[in-house]
């Protein structure tokens, strides 16, 4: 992952992002791979989320 930053958003609750948390399928891997590294930004569900959610909380999470 590029300078270790992840989806603030990663592995938080399955009420907001459900990925990264429990089971991980496939299709999950493939979008951990594609967003939750450094890209997330691109990620239409952060896109949704950032929207909702105070700007405190958007910090983005290091590994």
């Amino acid at each position: 992952m590029k300078d270790g930053i992840v989806c603030p958003f990663y592995g938080k609750s399955d009420d907001i992002c459900d990925v990264g948390c429990g089971y991980i399928s496939p299709h999950d891997v493939n979008m951990i791979i594609k967003f939750c590294s450094c890209r997330y930004r691109e990620c239409m569900k952060y896109q949704e989320l950032a929207e909702r959610f105070p700007h405190e909380v958007l910090t983005p999470a290091k590994c």
